[in-house]
């Protein structure tokens, strides 16, 4: 079975360093079109070249709005986009054309709880970012909105139906028949008030699956198709990019997903692309040691397995031609080797993946997608900057700092203490959480500099851990900015380190 990479936890000093011949670089993925999620929110990107973010407070009583001005590179004052007595409200998505935004509030009463699903989301559009048009969602309604290319439209899905924003009829709810729904289902919306409902649906005969399509202009006639993709019932994700584009899989692993598109507003949905993991050329490998998927913004796709648990070899994709190219060799290491599990919410700008091969972990990065690194693992963690641009890994001597504009480059600069945490601030820079104790708690934030580090005046949380000390510190990838756990024996801490202005920010992070 195939197991997916998104990072990994721990990387420390480059060892190797080997190369292979040069793959076309894959365009990016549809999914990389999607809105970029931030904590509490959501960002997307307007026509103009502005941006705009949506953000839950953090009592989660309000949703907020800002703007981007890409001209002055600043963001405007927050203004309250929804509040309601007894609302609260735990998550948000949301779809633009031109300028307009039709955002989904995933929002309950009288409190919010991340583990049920909202009866009281709120529909929400604008056309100018500053007067809002709400209307709530019946039911259990937690799908992402659809817009129409002029953006004067939108659609919500809901239960056996869908709510509807136009000029002509403003808000309407309408049902419609989505016999053997499974799971996730996704809607768009054309200019003229066309909806179609994407979801997986299973045959009541019995003979399988597929990904079915109901089509309809108002309460007219429901046109309907039905399309082959692999596990269509599966409880996978199922989102629109726009209105004439849809994904079904992982869209945070773009091997395992598939792309459904139509040539217009008017015509039929097809499947344009085949999930990556399905395309041909793979040689899939099972086991510990089995196909596992790597991937960065503007980097190849790139397949890592091993064939006997001790030669590393890679596969890249090739998303022009659709399939995957030859096998090449990579490393090979002391044996028998497994995947080390791994997880992180956004991609690297770099290739990471990580491996244990007798006892010992090791990663392996790559900045171009050709020449790869084996990189010896210790106890320190991995360095992540706060967009995860970059990546860096250190000693008690040196550390070294992974980026797609320089490579790999090694600063004078290292982690002499047990709990010293190491960051990359820039393809050659690094900023330090530090200590004045051999076993203390972290109190300083320091720059490197060409003749060693320099001390900021950055202020850092206190540990709250008396009678204890620091004894290792290990990186949490889940959330948007990466998260450093401090441990003692008995307490910890938890910190993430993030710009500021031509500063840095230290926060604790409380789960």
């Amino acid at each position: 079975m195939s197991r997916l990479v998104g990072g990994c936890t721990a990387v420390a000093l480059l060892a190797t360093t080997l190369t292979g011949a040069r793959a076309l670089v894959a365009p990016a993925p549809a999914a990389a079109d999607l809105p970029r999620e931030t904590e509490r929110g959501v960002v997307v990107e307007l026509a103009d070249g502005d941006r705009f973010e949506l953000r839950v407070s953090r009592n989660l009583r309000e949703v907020r709005g800002r703007r981007y001005d890409a001209a002055t590179g600043t963001w405007g004052e927050r203004t309250v986009v929804l509040r309601r007595k007894n609302l609260y409200c735990g998550d948000l998505d949301a779809r633009t054309a031109g300028t307009s935004v039709a955002v989904i509030a995933e929002c309950d009463r009288f409190g919010y709880a991340e583990d049920q699903a909202p009866t009281h989301s709120q529909a929400l559009w604008s056309d100018d970012l500053q007067t809002w048009r709400v209307h709530r969602l019946e039911g259990e309604a937690y799908e992402e909105p659809g817009i129409s290319p002029d953006g004067r439209s939108a659609v919500w899905p809901q239960h056996q139906g869908y709510l509807t924003l136009t000029p002509a009829e403003g808000f309407v709810d309408r049902t419609i028949s989505l016999p053997g729904q499974e799971y996730t289902s996704t809607a768009t919306i054309a200019d003229d008030g066309r909806v179609s409902v994407l979801y997986g649906a299973s045959d009541p005969s019995g003979a399988g699956c597929g990904l079915a399509v109901a089509t309809r202009l108002g309460d007219g006639p429901t046109v309907r198709q039905v399309l082959d993709v692999n596990d269509a019932c599966a409880e996978s994700d199922l989102v629109n990019v726009d209105a004439l584009t849809a994904l079904f899989g992982y869209p945070d692993s773009p091997a395992h997903l598939a792309t459904i598109t139509r040539a217009d507003q008017t015509s039929p949905w097809a499947v344009t692309g085949i999930a990556p993991a399905e395309a041909p050329g793979l040689v899939e490998r099972s086991g510990l040691a089995g196909t596992t998927y790597v991937h960065a913004a503007g980097l190849p796709l790139v397949a890592l397995s091993s064939p006997d648990r001790r030669t590393i070899e890679v596969q890249e994709y090739d998303a022009v031609a659709r399939r995957w190219g030859p096998l090449r060799p990579v490393t090979t290491l002391p044996g028998p080797c497994r995947w080390e599990d791994a997880f992180s919410s956004e991609p690297f700008g770099v290739l990471v993946a990580q491996v244990r091969c007798d006892g010992r972990a090791t990663a392996l990065v790559s900045t171009d997608g050709s020449t790869w690194s084996s990189v010896a693992v210790t106890r320190r963690p991995l360095g992540v900057s706060a967009d995860r641009r970059w990546v860096s890994a250190s000693t008690r001597r040196s550390t070294s700092v992974f980026s797609r504009e320089r490579g790999r480059v090694v600063l004078p600069v290292g982690a002499t203490r047990r709990c010293d945490l190491v960051l990359p601030s820039g393809p050659d820079s690094a900023v330090r959480l530090t200590t004045s104790r051999a076993t203390g708690w972290p109190t300083v934030l320091q720059e490197s500099t060409a003749s060693g580090w320099r001390r900021t005046d950055t202020a850092v949380p206190r540990a709250r851990a008396r009678r204890d000390t620091c004894r290792r510190v290990g990186v949490d990838l889940y959330r948007i900015v990466p998260a450093y756990l401090f441990s003692g024996r008995l307490r910890g801490t938890t910190l993430s380190v993030a710009p500021r202005g031509d500063g840095w920010r230290v926060r604790r992070v409380r789960y």
